[in-house]
């Protein structure tokens, strides 16, 4: 006992030397010795260790500048917990003290130490069926992160595993008035970027620098459209994709406002819809579609019509039409609210065949009408001409052809013989007309 306490008092003042001097200490054996309530290690030739890892048992442990267990801290790659031990295979969170006043980094970092010790760095490592990411300083990623070309959403600082599927985003939550932006990740976490249709669970969306886009998108054909290089787009160059909370590509009718720049601004119009393209004329003024076996009129600009329309038809010819306020056409007899006039006017628009909806021209059940306005004289006209195709008829407030019979003869013109008729109007006019009620 009186060598070893010897030896243990020459360990101590080289101890003491060394603080003092700066000269190794070293001992007559080697490993751990527990040196008060401290273990320390000494080399095979009696050195103490210090600045080094040491295996005690199944664990191993750093050793600091003054050969001491170092506790809590991170040692370069590595982390040893509250009893000095390196962690393996364990989640650690350490206190941020890179930047810790920026608004842009958390108050703490999460690590991952893996089975080797070493913090994962620059790497994708797979947790409880979960997938999180470690940047160059082994920090877990979150939110938008750029990996390999590919962009990433990893979830909050408090989680930070790969997200799928739709996620709505800030654009910028640091800035004042951040706006939200909906983004896409497929199922092996990459971001959608820039991509137009793209099928999701049965609709189509289209997605810019990966925000899902709404309302009228200009397509890619001419997207790339400016004053210098090419004429402004038309509206055949869009598709529409829903609201903010939608962006579904549009289908079927929508009530919405029309683009800045070809509609007026400010003002609803009804569209129709297909795979997002709206239904348009292709010449100039209105043209018929069938949707549900029913006809509609959109004109050049692709709006939906309603009221009395005229309309391109077969043969480069046009004909009046007739739209409630549904936009369906209308057929047979309709009284119409003429605005400009303020009177109501009778019209009929044939019911069936390749004309169907168009307005009637010619002689129907002995009423006349002109592309479908039944032609009427005034009250106070009492009768009135109407011409039809080149021919002149007299007319009643009813637009029924006034005609003479077989027999009857015309004062006004005997000449004529039998089959002519004088009608006067409640001017005092007389109108002298046939058979068929064509004026002489």
């Amino acid at each position: 006992m009186k060598k070893q306490t010897k030896i243990a008092a020459v360990l101590s003042a080289a101890a003491f030397m060394m603080m003092v001097s700066g000269l190794p200490v070293y001992a007559a054996s080697y490993g751990w010795v527990t040196e008060g309530d401290a273990k320390v290690y000494y080399d095979e030739d009696g050195y103490l260790t210090t600045d080094a890892w040491r295996k005690r048992g199944e664990d191993w442990f750093y050793l600091g500048e003054d050969g001491q267990i170092v506790k809590s801290a991170k040692i370069d790659e590595y982390y040893v917990d509250d009893e000095g031990k390196m962690v393996t295979n364990a989640w650690v969170e350490l206190k941020n003290e890179e930047d810790p006043d920026s608004p842009e980094t958390p108050d703490t970092f999460w690590y991952y130490f893996e089975k080797d010790g070493k913090s994962a760095v620059s790497k994708w490592v797979k947790f409880d069926s979960k997938w999180y990411y470690f940047d160059e300083s082994g920090h877990m990623a979150t939110g938008k992160t750029e990996i390999d070309g590919a962009t990433y959403y990893l979830g909050t600082e408090k989680d930070g595993f790969m997200r799928t599927g739709w996620i709505r985003l800030e654009e910028n939550s640091h800035a004042p008035g951040a706006s939200e932006s909906w983004y896409y990740f497929n199922s092996d976490g990459k971001m959608v970027t820039t991509q137009y249709d793209k099928k999701i669970d049965g609709s189509y969306y289209t997605f810019i620098d990966g925000k899902m886009q709404t309302g009228w998108v200009l397509m890619p054909s001419k997207s790339d459209v400016t004053d210098s290089n090419a004429a402004s787009p038309k509206i055949t160059d869009y598709q529409y994709y829903g609201t903010a909370g939608d962006g579904k590509r549009a289908e079927g009718f929508r009530s919405i406002e029309g683009i800045s720049g070809i509609h007026a601004a400010d003002e609803v119009y009804t569209f129709y819809f297909k795979a997002g393209k709206p239904y348009v004329s292709d010449k100039k003024g209105n043209s018929l579609f069938t949707i549900n076996a029913k006809k509609y009129a959109f004109s050049d600009l692709g709006i939906m019509q309603t009221g009395r329309q005229i309309a391109n038809v077969a043969n480069d010819e046009i004909a009046n039409f007739y739209f409630g306020e549904d936009g369906i056409v209308k057929t047979g007899k309709q009284a119409i609210y003429n605005e400009e006039t303020g009177e109501t006017e009778n019209w009929f628009f044939h019911t069936d065949g390749d004309k169907k909806g168009q307005g009637y021209h010619g002689l129907r059940d002995g009423i006349l009408y002109v592309y479908g306005k039944r032609q009427d004289a005034t009250a106070d006209q009492r009768y009135a001409p109407a011409v039809l195709n080149g021919v002149t008829y007299l007319v009643g407030t009813a637009g029924n052809v006034q005609k003479a019979s077989a027999s009857s003869t015309s004062s006004e013109k005997p000449e004529l013989g039998r089959g002519y008729k004088d009608i006067k109007d409640a001017n005092g006019k007389i109108w002298t007309v046939d058979t068929t009620g064509i004026v002489q």
